[in-house]
């Protein structure tokens, strides 16, 4: 038998892991992002984007044992993922993945979901050890594999898929929660990345709106890799060197160079799950330093939406450019509305559901202070976004109109590595996500984080998300 040094060194790294292996910081960082993204399903079960993963659910796949947020039908397992990601998607509040500032994709949506749908399918009660065991594996290769793809900033130009690598993850989370031996998960894994959707970040309909409803590739990302696990275990045949050489994934993915060590060096010692990042606001990334100088201005000056006569923002181009949308005609392209977020901001609507109901998009308070936003480009901000880094920073100058100003600025969003948001910050968020979606929100996450090492066994999703 052949050796693919990468591809078949990651699956056995999947299927040996055990929970003793795992750093106890490790297991910590795991559950919040694990409660981070139940939080996140539950808060936007009843979107408009939950309606539609309900309604291709109904069409895709109506039968299996796949629970999903806010239905009382069972689902495939590939169907049952596709809706669950697109849900804890659904309010762009879901996790992702940044190095050194860099955006990486949204992982939690689509591991999760992969996670509820093997323990539907089990037929047995999934153990906590198990459970956490096979996410960790799943978030590790996931961050590793999107770090080591990167393209160069001339190519980031041209394409990029937010979230496609995604269906590796999944079907090594979905693998081994059902124990796929070594050979039967290397399958899964070749299968998962020959089905993952092409990259598609730069095709949106950004000028045109609406954006379009998959916008981060989550929900296909969690099909395709759930579908591969599905297809290996009845037998299918996937390619087996998938992540290797020079005509790798890497080149399906859209990428111009590829760095193969970053897959393997340290691997099992040096965890890239630590690079994990939480979201403090409902809204693309891209507007989250901005997000954050006005919230700050507001925390620092109390002023109110009505004594405030401009926002002058100054950022990178691509924002100015794709974001600044003065009319979305839904939440989604909300989420990615400059002027939107920031009239919530000032609102000081709390951050979750809220930004998006229909008191929100009714409000003529909030679309009046969405024509005081303004944005241009800074050449130094943008210099940063256009190279390695790709640090999304803004500076913000909110003017009063007595004529005093106040002036935040920000370079990388709070919530990764390099900025983390604090544990309690991370569990109060999914607490408001859950309030009046579970009975008891305190009781809710101080069982979920428990059980999820302990020996516990979960026999549905739902139960494994407290509800």
């Amino acid at each position: 038998m052949h050796t693919y040094s990468v591809t078949q060194r990651l699956v056995q790294f999947a299927c040996d892991l055990s929970p003793d292996a795992i750093p106890a910081e490790i297991q910590r960082k795991l559950k919040l992002h694990l409660i981070d993204a139940a939080g996140c399903g539950w808060a936007a079960f009843q979107s408009s984007a939950a309606q539609l993963a309900h309604a291709a659910a109904e069409v895709l796949g109506p039968c299996g044992n796949g629970q999903m947020f806010g239905a009382a039908h069972r689902y495939a397992p590939p169907v049952a993922a596709f809706a669950n990601a697109m849900i804890i998607n659904g309010l762009d509040h879901d996790d992702g993945v940044e190095i050194e500032g860099k955006g990486l994709g949204h992982p939690g949506a689509t591991l999760v979901a992969a996670a509820m749908a093997a323990v539907d399918h089990s037929p047995r009660p999934v153990p906590g050890p198990v459970l956490l065991t096979a996410l960790t594996a799943g978030f590790e290769i996931n961050n590793r594999l999107i770090h080591a793809l990167q393209p160069s900033a001339a190519r980031f130009e041209q394409v990029y898929g937010i979230a496609q690598h995604q269906a590796v993850g999944a079907a090594i989370v979905y693998g081994r929660i059902l124990g796929f031996d070594p050979h039967t998960l290397h399958h899964a894994v070749g299968l998962a990345a020959t089905l993952a959707n092409v990259p598609s970040l730069h095709k949106y309909n950004w000028r045109t709106r609406p954006l379009v409803t998959l916008k981060d590739g989550v929900a296909s990302a969690a099909q395709a890799g759930v579908q591969a696990a599905c297809l290996a275990q009845a037998g299918f045949v996937g390619s087996l060197d998938v992540l290797d050489g020079p005509d790798g994934y890497w080149r399906m993915a859209g990428s111009d160079r590829f760095d193969a060590g970053l897959l393997t060096l340290g691997l099992g010692d040096d965890w890239y799950i630590r690079y994990g990042s939480i979201k403090r606001y409902p809204a693309c990334r891209w507007l989250a330093c901005a997000l954050e100088c006005l919230e700050a201005a507001i925390d620092e000056t109390d002023w109110h939406p009505g004594e405030i006569s401009a926002i002058e923002v100054q950022t990178f181009s691509r924002l100015v450019q794709d974001l600044m949308d003065p009319a979305p005609v839904n939440a989604l392209d909300a989420q990615f509305s400059l002027p939107y977020t920031m009239a919530a901001v000032v609102l000081r609507r709390p951050r979750g559901a809220a930004w998006y109901d229909e008191a929100a998009w009714h409000d003529p308070t909030l679309r009046v202070v969405m024509k005081t936003v303004h944005a241009s480009v800074d050449p130094e901000i943008d210099a940063r976004m256009r190279g390695p880094g790709r640090q999304p920073g803004a500076r913000v100058t909110v003017h009063h109109r007595s004529g005093a100003t106040v002036v935040q600025e920000r370079q990388m969003p709070l919530g990764s590595a390099i900025r983390p948001m604090r544990e309690q910050d991370v569990l109060d968020k999914a607490i408001a996500n859950v309030t009046g979606r579970v009975p008891d929100p305190v009781h809710w996450i101080e069982a979920t984080l428990g059980r999820a090492w302990g020996q516990d066994g979960w026999s549905s999703s739902m139960k494994l998300l407290g509800a």
